[in-house]
């Protein structure tokens, strides 16, 4: 079976290798095809695409846009869009902007609870943006906590002492920006909304009408019974199912790039039917 995996970061967001290192590794993994989909930014778009180019690996740039719909947190992934629209650069950097500011409050709330971090303590590579990841690695090595499951758990999480929402975008906004930059809009790990897959198939058909193409089906926190009905809802509203790990290092629930007979495994057929959308306009069902 052919390994793929259309969800991974890199430095330009929270991931740990840069576009580069992330294709190499891909390369050795003996995967066929890999997509970028950093948080909010297309900046490691360039540097994947030109370092994929004389390879036999199949690449194709993405992102993922943190968003909002009806009070509810979601993400909405964005494949094989125009990374130069300036549109989209626009509205991404609004997003940066105030995940900039969203760090700077949250590093608030950690000084409130005794926590000493700034943000000098967080170490990134240049053009990196911060994100949580960041703020829980700087917490691991001032042993404020284990690891990152324990800083998200204590600290981070929604719920948590030190948590802020987020300000993002209307995920209406999201799919049609993806959209207008010539890309294909893929909601992100469905089963891991607050919303039942209940109340998700409520929500597909509006969706769906401004310019959802597709349903992030195989995961790896998503059980047998999750791919399931997912595939259903996917196959009831004429759409795509994609697929990945949503890597970010090595050491990520031990789940590597590409899956494992352990975790997940993406067909194959996922990377062709995205392809078939991107090249045809319209999903392969």
């Amino acid at each position: 079976m052919k390994l793929i995996d259309l969800h991974a970061h890199s430095t330009f967001s929270d991931g740990s290798l840069d576009p580069a290192m992330l294709i190499d590794l891909a390369e050795r993994r003996g995967l066929a095809a890999l997509a970028l989909t950093d948080h909010d930014t297309v900046a490691g778009v360039p540097h994947f695409l030109a370092h994929a180019a004389n390879k036999s690996i199949r690449v194709i740039g993405g992102i993922e846009i943190s968003a909002w719909y009806d009070r509810e947190s979601l993400h909405i992934l964005g494949y094989g869009l125009d990374h130069t629209d300036r549109r989209l650069n626009d509205t991404l950097s609004e997003l940066q902007r105030a995940r900039h500011q969203r760090n700077l409050d949250i590093l608030d709330k950690l000084n409130e609870l005794g926590i000493d971090l700034s943000y000098d303590d967080l170490e990134t590579q240049e053009n990196s943006q911060i994100g949580r990841p960041h703020l829980a690695r700087a917490l691991i090595r001032r042993g404020m906590v284990r690891d990152s499951h324990e800083a998200f758990n204590r600290l981070l999480r929604q719920g948590a002492p030190a948590y802020v929402e987020g300000r993002w975008i209307h995920a209406i906004d999201a799919i049609r920006l993806i959209t207008a930059a010539g890309g294909a809009p893929v909601l992100a790990h469905p089963a891991l909304m607050d919303a039942s897959l209940n109340a998700l198939a409520t929500l597909l058909p509006e969706l769906r009408r401004v310019g959802l193409i597709g349903l992030e089906v195989h995961y790896p926190t998503h059980s047998r019974k999750q791919r399931q009905c997912l595939l259903q809802l996917a196959a009831e509203h004429r759409m795509i199912a994609t697929g990945g790990t949503d890597f970010h290092d090595n050491s990520d629930n031990g789940i590597p790039l590409g899956g494992s007979c352990r975790s997940i495994r993406v067909p194959y057929s996922c990377y062709q039917e995205l392809v078939d959308y991107l090249e045809n306009g319209r999903p392969a069902r």
